[in-house]
């Protein structure tokens, strides 16, 4: 397999996962709203390989693409040859087929990020999933060729969009799933008199329940007390959008449950 350089790749977006995919892939050149190292049409000229890692909100109940969407206009407005618009940002299940036949191109590949807000430097450098959705395995094999310039030996999945796409949220909804539960079981052993703290380090022991998002209370911000509920940047919005998007009434419950646990 041909190896590419990553002086081949840019990145769009300097947010959590743009950071985090320059550091851990050696990437140097970006571009973001307040700085950046080159234009637009100095990066067609220049590189192959575009990183877009730009925030998308859910409003509404539905994923907002329209930053993803601005860059791939962006990118494909400028002359130069076929660019590779790797999609970092979490978006809903079918819009990499929709930007592709929106702006009558087939070199989107959607590379999902499974990063944690507090250890995003080491899970990027060291992931335990590395996963390649793409509808043209010439691309997803590319896409393979430039990742391995930096993981040697990590496994690569490689599958359709759909499949990556839905992989991300499936993923992030079972994490808010489990922290809802852990606050539902906390309310009642406060009712039944049971010490919660013991409950749940005895279930971290078993090795079929992992060993995150038992925690009840989350601490947002230095300064501020510990909140309840399911919090971050990412898990909320993506509680909220999978909750919609899948017609789940499981996950339409626990997204109702969690707001009375944020509102406390």
């Amino acid at each position: 397999m041909k190896l590419y350089s990553m002086d081949n790749a840019i990145c769009i977006g300097k947010g959590m996962v743009g950071k985090a995919t320059m550091n851990a892939l050696g990437i140097t050149d970006f571009i973001d709203t307040s700085e950046s190292t080159m234009t637009y049409k100095e990066a067609r000229t220049r590189k192959k390989f575009f990183f877009v890692c730009v925030p998308t909100p859910t409003k509404n109940g539905d994923c907002d693409i329209s930053a993803v969407d601005n860059v791939i206009q962006a990118i494909i407005s400028q002359e130069g040859e076929q660019p590779i618009i790797i999609i970092r940002s979490t978006v809903y299940p079918g819009a990499c087929k929709y930007l592709m036949s929106r702006h009558s191109i087939r070199s989107i590949v959607h590379l999902p990020e499974f990063l944690t807000e507090a250890t995003w430097k080491q899970d990027a450098e060291h992931p335990d999933l590395i996963v390649i959705g793409s509808e043209d395995d010439n691309y997803a094999r590319e896409v393979e060729a430039l990742l391995r310039s930096r993981y040697k030996t990590e496994e690569i999945h490689r599958t359709d969009t759909a499949t990556s796409e839905t992989l991300k949220y499936a993923i992030n909804g079972f994490y808010a799933l489990k922290v809802v539960y852990a606050n539902e079981l906390f309310d009642f052993c406060q009712r039944a008199g049971a010490n919660y703290g013991t409950i749940k380090n005895c279930m971290y022991q078993r090795k079929w329940i992992g060993k995150n998002h038992l925690e009840v209370w989350f601490r947002h911000g230095l300064e501020e007390q510990p909140v309840r509920g399911v919090r971050g940047k990412c898990l909320p919005k993506d509680l909220e959008a999978f909750a919609n998007y899948s017609k789940s009434k499981l996950l339409k419950t626990a997204k109702e449950l969690n707001d009375v646990y944020i509102a406390k």
